[in-house]
């Protein structure tokens, strides 16, 4: 077994506490600032200026089947989805930057939660049905992302109106007590949801605490607030997401599984070192980090772009050539090197792809508002 840094012990009861549960509970809130509440052991006390990269921009997900896409998360989020087509020159520049084999056209949807712009945004790339599965079968065991969270003030509405779409929920909604530092407990409820492509979106209702993120008073749910990532090795986490994007690590915590009964279905007594990191001062788009202490988990498929599942994380970051400076410096895997290019939706920004030790996929984009224009010999 690894060794593992400030572990935290647990008694019996918080052993029975499903991993993805705990995802959620800590999860954070969206919008300005405010006191913090001292019932809520997740409140931020970092300054966003201090930030080198914004919160977690945006999922990309491979996915085979476009339409099976939007009727989750259009259907069951309520996100709204923008249909888009890249093709010729364009598209072939932007696969080959991706990591994509070439082509001629790129079809995908983006997925956005409007009114809610500190929401983690989606982009639905289509690649062959029959394309394989990064997490074949929801498997938690292996290295790769593994999903996405949302609060929720109504679950049972939404967990009616997934079902009445078709999507399972591994155990359905259930309810537990979480511990804070001082040792009171606080209530949550949360449901797991199957998603397309073998990947688990989560949503949570906090009760007392103030709600994962804003709530859309239509739905009765927020928009995305944060994407988890099985690691081989936390250690490794620290490189790409401290040193190079200037993430703060709020929590890490070692806890052992309840068993296969829980959301990711791992085996009774799994110890798992988890983290959370945020950019200061954010409260959303933050990052799970998790390691299954007791085992090896390379991906049957390995972890690629060319695998149905979550592929990559957008982060936006002020300044790219420094960001990649500090790349350098934490020798982090440069996959492709600052380039301009044509995000549709989005429009020219200079970009390059880093990669996480087990060789997860992160695209880093200058803000634009500090962008680089090309040159007209670029044009």
């Amino acid at each position: 077994m690894k060794k593992c840094a400030r572990p935290i012990e647990f008694g019996a009861g918080w052993r029975s506490v499903s991993l993805t549960a705990l995802m959620l509970a800590l999860m954070p809130t969206h919008g300005a600032a405010v006191a913090q509440d001292k019932r809520d052991p997740m409140e931020p006390q970092s300054d966003a200026r201090n930030a080198l990269a914004a919160p977690l921009k945006a999922v990309t997900i491979m996915t085979g089947n476009l339409d099976q896409t939007r009727r989750f998360y259009q259907g069951a989020l309520g996100m709204t989805p923008t249909l888009l087509t890249v093709r010729g020159s364009k598209a072939t520049t932007l696969a080959l930057h991706w990591g994509m084999a070439p082509t001629e056209s790129l079809q995908m949807v983006t997925f956005a939660s409007v009114g809610q712009p500190d929401a983690v945004a989606v982009r639905a790339i289509l690649i062959a049905a029959d394309s394989p599965s990064n997490r074949p079968g929801y498997d938690s065991a292996f290295a790769g992302a593994l999903g996405m969270g949302f609060a929720a003030n109504d679950l049972k509405s939404s967990y009616a109106v997934a079902g009445a779409l078709g999507f399972k929920s591994v155990v359905g909604i259930t309810s537990m007590a979480f511990p804070r530092a001082d040792k009171s407990t606080y209530d949550i409820s949360e449901v797991h949801y199957e998603a397309p492509d073998d990947v688990l979106v989560l949503g949570v209702d906090r009760g007392d605490l103030r709600p994962l993120g804003a709530i859309d008073p239509a739905l009765g749910i927020s928009g995305l607030g944060y994407s988890s990532l099985i690691v081989r090795d936390a250690k490794d986490a620290a490189p790409l997401f401290g040193d190079v994007l200037g993430y703060e690590m709020r929590r890490e915590l070692n806890f052992k599984s309840g068993g296969p009964k829980g959301g990711m279905r791992l085996p009774t007594g799994a110890e798992v070192r988890f983290q959370q990191w945020f950019a200061p001062g954010s409260r959303t788009g933050y990052l799970v980090i998790m390691d299954l202490l007791d085992a090896d988990k390379p991906g049957p498929n390995g972890l690629t772009v060319k695998n149905r599942g979550i592929a990559m994380w957008s982060f936006e970051v002020k300044n790219l050539q420094q960001a990649r400076e500090r790349a350098r410096k934490a020798k982090v895997k440069v996959l492709k090197e600052p380039a301009m290019i044509e995000l549709p939706g989005v429009g020219a920004v200079r970009s390059m792809m880093l990669a996480t030790a087990d060789g997860f996929s992160v695209e880093v984009i200058e803000a634009k508002r500090h962008a680089v224009k090309p040159s007209p010999a670029a044009r």
